[in-house]
């Protein structure tokens, strides 16, 4: 039996796909609405079969056992779900990393604590009519309460007590860090509104707690813990994945209330940061649902600051990024609930070469002005590693400034060998630089933008055990920039950009690459004969055979 096999085998398909959707029995099988993103119905279509241990879909007929159920759903790679399921068994596999089933219990069981804590923050705010009042008050209407579990910490031991009722230990509440102190047994969100925040799963995995009356903070959040870390959730997404993948868009906003606005205003593919920036762990998300990204921060005096550093980190991601500008000083919700056309808001969205020239009072009708404009964008456009984002943005720069395509293209040349020249001040010409440029880094970055495949660098290299683990990574794998340190990053990008100008054809291109693995070649020779002489010298046993293979591949291949 394959691994694949006794994976899917130890697990029920019925307790996986319970976790996303609810499951009615129909005859020997179950039905339910179907719950992969993008596919929305009334009736049900969706059947799971437990015999078969397969769920399939009569609508959009996406079918399959619990890892191609992982993978449609999660919209993950097969490895990522093999790990999911391989964590959620409890089932080692050879291969792949997976938690220990200590780890497993203990996360299944703070899983279920929130669970429960849940329940009683919903009861408390049931039996609280200030609050409910206070939450109608604010323009929380009861559908809103029902999608995102808006709830009420009433009690400083109340929350202890059920949970020592339900038996859990003293050590997995502590854990919880729902407390202050578990000696006291007070609760840290009493007195406050309950933002519980979920998983993809829908799990919930921590709360937030908005102040009411007058002490301070405004928010409380979780810290982290072993099921919640704020770098890899976004506020809302549990409830927005569907839409967002339907709509093909993503609207990010800052703040809780600020998504249940625009959800209840029919933007149902908003979510929000929760208590952080936008990071790494938020993107790899994002990109498995759509490329297209809505930033739509509170626009106060930390808007363009907020935005600058969202736009960094989404730089050379290949993602279709605007920014809405909530006019008057407002946040999402307050320009929502002020009855608001938010539309019109989403429809003239800036892109951010319009952003950059919008917020640095560049008047585009004076001509000196708009060198500078140019300027500052083509250096900005430079710094992207994709040729794809790259000409997105000059194409986007020469329709704002009423420039031909032409010129601006003619412009970036002129200007990223401007900026090389002063980089490096003894290079006469791009053609010079090229014979200084490492062929290692050369073909690392023809690989990444696509110029060459790794089987054919496999092909034609004649000393693969020269390179290191991470050269060959670089070489022979899909490479991610995003991966690599700030250094190299830099490094890699700016020559990208180089090799991008070197103006050379289809032909030109074949020869040039053939001349870097050739050098690649006679460089690894040079280092390997090196090495098997010196082991020739303290006669190793077998280096006389390694160095005369060494000399019968250099001899055929024309680099000795």
């Amino acid at each position: 039996m394959s691994f694949v096999d006794e994976l899917e085998q130890s697990i029920d398909i019925i307790e996986l796909v319970w976790r996303y959707t609810k499951l009615k029995k129909a005859g020997v099988n179950y039905k339910s609405l179907c719950p992969f993103p993008g596919h929305n119905e009334s009736t049900p279509s969706f059947v799971v079969s437990p015999a078969k241990q397969i769920g399939y879909c009569f609508g959009c007929h996406k079918a399959g056992g619990p890892l191609k159920f992982l993978m449609d759903i999660e919209n993950c790679e097969f490895r990522e779900a093999v790990e999911i399921l391989a964590n959620i068994t409890g089932k080692e596999v050879e291969g792949f990393k997976t938690k220990s089933k200590e780890e497993i219990q203990v996360q299944k069981n703070m899983y279920s604590l929130y669970r429960d804590a849940a329940k009683y923050y919903k009861k408390a705010l049931a039996q609280s009519p200030e609050i409910l009042k206070y939450l109608s008050d604010r323009g929380i209407t009861h559908d809103d309460q029902a999608k995102f579990h808006f709830w009420y910490a009433d009690s400083w031991v109340g929350l202890y007590t059920f949970l020592k009722e339900l038996w859990y230990s003293d050590e997995l509440i502590r854990s919880s860090q729902i407390f202050v102190d578990i000696g006291r047994r007070k609760d840290k969100f009493i007195g406050r509104v309950i933002f519980p925040l979920q998983n993809n799963r829908g799990d919930f995995v921590a709360f937030a707690g908005r102040i009411i009356w007058t002490w301070e903070p405004k928010y409380l959040n979780s810290p982290a813990s072993d099921i919640y870390d704020k770098s890899s959730l976004l506020y809302g997404l549990y409830e927005a994945k569907n839409t967002i993948t339907k709509n093909d868009r993503i609207i990010i906003c800052e703040g809780y209330m600020d998504v249940i606005a625009l959800h209840r205003a029919g933007y149902f593919e908003t979510v929000a940061v929760s208590g952080t920036a936008l990071t790494e762990k938020h993107i790899t998300l994002i990109k498995r649902l759509t490329r297209k990204i809505y930033l739509c921060f509170d626009s106060d005096k930390a808007w363009v600051a907020a935005t600058k550093s969202s736009l960094e980190i989404l730089k050379n991601k290949e993602l279709e990024i605007r920014i809405i500008q909530i006019p008057s000083g407002k946040d999402p919700d307050e320009y929502i609930t002020s009855w608001k056309d938010f539309w019109i808001l989403l429809e003239n969205a800036l892109s951010p070469i319009a952003f950059a020239q919008k917020h640095q009072n560049y008047n585009l009708s004076s001509l000196d002005d708009t060198k500078k404009f140019l300027t500052e964008m083509l250096e900005y456009i430079a710094s992207f590693s994709s040729t794809l984002e790259r000409d997105f943005y000059l194409k986007e720069l020469a329709k704002l400034t009423e420039t031909k395509l032409e010129v601006i293209y003619e412009m970036m040349k002129t200007h990223a060998r401007k900026w090389k020249s002063n980089d490096d001040k003894n290079d006469k010409n791009i053609q010079k630089r090229e014979l200084q440029r490492k062929p290692l880094d050369c073909l690392i970055v023809l690989h990444a933008e696509g110029f060459i495949h790794s089987q054919d660098i496999r092909k034609k290299l004649l000393f693969p055990e020269a390179l290191t683990q991470k050269e060959q990574q670089l070489l022979f794998w899909e490479i991610s920039f995003s991966t690599l340190s700030l250094d190299e990053k830099e490094y890699y990008r700016g020559l990208a950009l180089e090799l991008s100008l070197s103006e050379k054809n289809e032909w030109e291109t074949e020869i040039y690459i053939q001349k870097l693995i050739f050098s690649l070649n006679k460089e690894h020779f040079k280092s390997l004969e090196a090495l098997y002489k010196h082991k020739l010298i303290e006669w190793e046993s077998g280096s006389l055979e390694l160095y005369s293979e060494l000399l019968q591949k250099a001899k055929q291949a024309g680099v000795k």
